[in-house]
């Protein structure tokens, strides 16, 4: 899908940049559909759209073997239980300022469509910076984009039901990958979406992806080619390995994807246009709100060097 198809499917245009002020819901709606279009990631999380700048997430647990003999003309009492946990989104608010010279509005070869294309790149640039903080996002650090929001790493961190793995230990990426499965609790490798493809994945930086891939080749000349020419994700032990650009090279979770919630306040994204004269610049602005979850920590592992 080529950017000329996603600005038409998505409809940011001059008329959203134009006028400024709060999105319109069908505008807003096209924005976020935007955003989704633009990132792979964003399509493969749990992206949640939310009514209110909170919304509580849900989810249950069955407890296992409760299945028992039937009595006949018998009581045959409950042996099984269900709980439920609460996580809750929490959307923080989010600037992004853009100043656009005179200058470049006169140079632009584009015109009077400058508007539309500023548009698509906000857009995605917007999408970008929600992936690189939902893996780095820490409120506790001193620079003022990571600290924006917790992201689902630090969140994983923090949290005393994830399963933690000291990535340091381990002189392989194939022991590394071992290491980080063998934490997993025995009952989620049974999550298939199909036969022969579980739901579990292993998300690690490009690097560590590359290394692992090197250590393939290695050990088998045909696999290793393939591999190289094809380009496609690998698999340890049939978990699929997906690298992600803004993940740490010491860092790797091991989880579904869907287990993984952003959630955006489709109510409230906001963007002004301002034409400064003395300043020779039109200044662009947007606003929204969003946050990062995790559904359920207990099937989440988080591998990192803990040395």
């Amino acid at each position: 899908m080529n950017n000329r198809t996603l600005l038409s499917k998505a409809a940011v245009d001059t008329s959203t940049l134009g006028t400024g002020g709060k999105m319109n819901p069908e505008q807003s709606k096209q924005f976020i559909t935007f955003m989704r279009d633009y990132s792979p990631f964003l399509r493969s999380v749990d992206f949640i759209t939310m009514q209110t700048t909170r919304r509580v997430l849900e989810y249950g647990d069955v407890s296992r073997r409760n299945m028992r003999r039937a009595k006949e003309n018998e009581d045959n009492p409950a042996t099984g239980s269900f709980s439920t946990k609460q996580r809750e989104l929490n959307a923080v608010g989010v600037i992004m300022p853009y100043d656009i010279t005179f200058q470049f509005m006169k140079e632009n070869i584009e015109k009077g469509q400058i508007n539309t294309t500023l548009a698509r790149l906000f857009a995605q640039q917007f999408a970008n910076d929600t992936i690189d903080l939902g893996f780095n996002g820490d409120e506790s650090s001193s620079d003022e984009f990571i600290n924006i929001n917790d992201g689902w790493v630090s969140i994983a961190e923090a949290d005393t039901d994830t399963h933690k793995v000291n990535s340091a230990s381990f002189s392989t990426k194939r022991a590394l990958f071992k290491g980080l499965l063998g934490e997993v609790p025995s009952k989620y490798f049974q999550m298939y979406q199909q036969e022969d493809k579980s739901l579990l994945k292993i998300l690690v930086s490009h690097s560590v992806n590359r290394e692992y891939k090197e250590e393939l080749t290695e050990r088998n000349t045909a696999l290793g080619d393939s591999i190289l020419i094809s380009g496609k994700n690998v698999t340890y032990d049939g978990f699929e390995i997906i690298p992600v650009g803004f993940l740490q090279d010491d860092v790797q979770l091991v989880t579904p994807l869907k287990n993984l919630a952003y959630g955006v306040y489709g109510g409230n994204i906001e963007t002004y246009h301002q034409v400064v004269p003395r300043k020779t610049r039109h200044e662009y602005t947007l606003l929204a709100d969003f946050d990062f979850e995790i559904h359920n920590p207990d099937v989440l592992v988080v591998g990192k060097n803990r040395s």
